[in-house]
């Protein structure tokens, strides 16, 4: 598709969907936990499973995804995936049963995979190709939003309603995302690669083997990161307690993120994805080893908590930027919705794990397995830099040969 049309206004419109869209589905059990569970009577382990049962959701039809892009395109995948997401608050509001506030968060799960950020993206690179990276970024910049925005907006519905009204609202916010996407040109059906003379023989074989190798290593990335991140982030108020820090220090977190991902956007998305991969997958575990000293002065734990949010942001962009250095842009969104798939399942996992690695463990214990996860992250974060020499490495390189 053409570049072109990726317009300021269509990439504001799809950042506006991922705010809203990841406000009203992964930050609202946050924000009415506490009102679903006084006012119904159900469990902590039952309210809050809704989420665990969405990200397995997202998990099993995530293969999925790459074949909706392909039969209808990525605004139309975006939209169905948007409705599902309104439906599912809207029964969420209605329900009185443990057993349909569940079937409710199946219906949102299956939206969620449908219109968040990993549909977004496969919807940008449709419509500008390998020119996606620096809206990808912006758009990043607008969803990091979200849980600054409706974290409060709940808060402030749950003092003037109860909380079926106010999931009723945003059922309607999931309506006014659906309007932005209405205002996004169509990105069409994606022309399916077309075979040519150099698709045959060896050279085309060991060039499939090296993609698929790279997918493997990618797929394993994103399973780390992802289970770290859901994980940490799950728990974080409690690791914040624990080192006797006001829950306000928690806003350096979303402090590193935004601020990370609007720097790569004022830098105008210089830094390939390679090298952005590199710097994450090492600063990872060096943030939590600074959390580690956190028990002897409160500075390494506020350093902790900037510099963690900073490299979770980045993450994100890593996440959808790397798959395109990789795979290109024909195939986008068919092997991210294959290779991401297992990351759901493990993200679904990770709030549990943590928990038990927390009550076993404690919290310096849970940060040194987590440099542990991190050190795995740096050394397939080398071996993918490795296996795909940066365009500007190899650039360098010429010209000191010359």
């Amino acid at each position: 598709m053409s570049g072109g049309r990726l317009t300021g206004r269509t990439v504001f419109c799809i950042g506006m969907t991922q705010l809203i869209n990841w406000g009203i589905t992964f930050y609202m059990p946050g924000a009415f936990g506490t009102a679903v569970m006084a006012e119904t009577g159900w469990s902590a382990v039952v309210t809050f499973s809704g989420l665990t049962v969405a990200m397995l959701v997202m998990g099993l039809v995530s293969p999925l995804s790459g074949l909706f892009v392909a039969r209808a395109g990525g605004r139309t995948m975006m939209m169905a995936g948007t409705l599902c997401i309104s439906g599912g608050c809207f029964l969420m509001a209605l329900t009185h049963s443990a057993v349909m506030w569940i079937a409710a968060w199946v219906l949102t799960g299956a939206g969620m995979r449908f219109a968040l950020y990993d549909a977004a993206f496969a919807l940008l690179v449709a419509m500008a190709g390998v020119h996606a990276r620096r809206s990808i970024s912006l758009v990043t910049l607008l969803g990091g939003l979200a849980s600054a925005v409706f974290w409060p907006v709940g808060a402030a519905l749950l003092r003037i309603t109860d909380w079926r009204h106010a999931v009723f609202i945003y059922a309607g916010a999931g309506l006014v995302s659906l309007l932005f996407l209405c205002a996004v040109p169509s990105d069409g059906r994606p022309a399916l690669p077309v075979a040519g003379p150099s698709d045959a023989g060896e050279g085309r074989a060991t060039e499939n083997r090296r993609t698929m190798i790279s997918g493997l290593w990618y797929a394993t990335l994103i399973v780390l990161l992802s289970f770290v991140s859901t994980g940490v982030s799950t728990h974080f108020p409690q690791i914040l307690a624990a080192y006797g820090m006001p829950a306000l220090t928690g806003m350096l977190w979303g402090a590193g993120q935004v601020g990370a991902r609007l720097l790569d956007v004022v830098s105008g998305a210089r830094i390939s994805a390679l090298r952005l991969n590199l710097i994450t997958g090492i600063a990872l575990p060096l943030c939590f080893l600074t959390g580690l000293a956190g028990h002897f002065t409160p500075a390494a734990t506020a350093v902790f908590v900037l510099g963690y949010g900073a490299v979770n942001g980045l993450s994100t962009v890593v996440k959808a930027a790397l798959p395109l250095t990789l795979f290109g842009s024909q195939h986008y969104a068919r092997k991210t919705g294959i290779l991401l798939s297992p990351a759901f399942f493990l993200a679904a996992l990770a709030p549990s794990a943590y928990a038990f690695l927390l009550e076993r463990a404690g919290i310096p214990g849970t940060l040194l397995v987590s440099v542990v996860l991190g050190l795995l992250v740096t050394m397939v974060s080398v071996i993918l830099w490795l296996r795909h020499p940066d365009p500007v490495t190899l650039k360098t390189s010429c010209i000191r040969k010359l």
